[in-house]
């Protein structure tokens, strides 16, 4: 056999620089690169259609650690970081705003980079779920279902932000700055496509939002609305973070989401 070329090494080399991949006994990790930015990816479950999971403002995909398990009992669990969270590679610190357009582009890039294919099932919480509406109006034919977990609004009042003082320069910042924004993209965005969508509506959300407890089940209702297949699930008595919470409520919002998307 011929030793391999300098040009067969170097595209060799290249093909590794972009995706590592390392099997585990739970799955599969993997490190993408986009543009020069790393990301990374878990997958998980080795049956049933890929469920990718958007995690909210500044935070990463341990957000998801209570449910991840039991749905890769009957689906294929896609979680990531984005750029600059968790076990993705850090961003140089900037204030500049991230919106819900640069997240979804770079979504779809890591999952094409890392070979998982469409349809997907999306779920996504808080931020997480106004950046996956965005994601299904901008590639509908790719979106077989959504799950919004107590997710953010485009309509939303101003005055329902994150209480968080977030630090100038970080992730979260750049998200929270960049939401008017992304408010905007999402509603001049394409149509919400006619896909199966389960609202999930946490019910307690602190002292501080409790008058506004009525406008935020308001909002969730109309995001019912998106699609006429869309339901609503009150996860009553949990937080805004209702996955770590009432984490049952979502895994079985998920569990009738994939019956139903499989049958359609």
């Amino acid at each position: 056999m011929l030793p391999p070329t300098p040009r067969l090494v170097a595209a060799l080399l290249a093909t590794a620089l972009a995706f590592f991949v390392s099997q585990t006994a739970s799955g599969r990790d993997a490190r993408v690169v986009i543009d020069g930015q790393a990301y990374h990816v878990e997958v998980s479950g080795t049956s049933g259609p890929s469920i990718v999971f958007e995690a909210g403002l500044g935070t990463d995909s341990t957000t998801w650690k209570s449910i991840a398990g039991p749905v890769g009992t009957f689906a294929r669990v896609v979680l990531y970081d984005r750029a600059g969270l968790g076990r993705s590679a850090p961003v140089a610190r900037t204030n500049a705003p991230i919106t819900a357009a640069e997240a979804v582009k770079s979504l779809h890039a890591v999952l094409a980079a890392a070979d998982i294919r469409p349809p997907y099932l999306l779920v996504g919480h808080s931020l997480g779920g106004l950046y996956l509406q965005m994601f299904a109006r901008t590639y509908p034919t790719e979106v077989s279902g959504i799950v919004l977990v107590d997710s953010a609004a485009a309509d939303a009042p101003a005055e329902l932000k994150t209480l968080a003082r977030l630090e100038p320069g970080t992730v979260a910042y750049r998200e929270e700055q960049g939401m008017a924004d992304s408010n905007r993209q999402v509603t001049a965005s394409g149509s919400f496509p006619a896909v199966p969508l389960t609202v999930i509506a946490a019910t307690d959300h602190g002292t501080h939002f409790r008058r506004w407890e009525p406008t935020l089940m308001w909002l969730q209702q109309q995001l019912a609305t998106l699609s006429p297949q869309g339901s609503l699930v009150v996860a009553e008595g949990c937080g805004h973070d209702v996955q770590t919470d009432c984490p049952d409520i979502v895994v079985e919002a998920i569990r009738r989401m994939v019956k139903t998307a499989t049958i359609r």
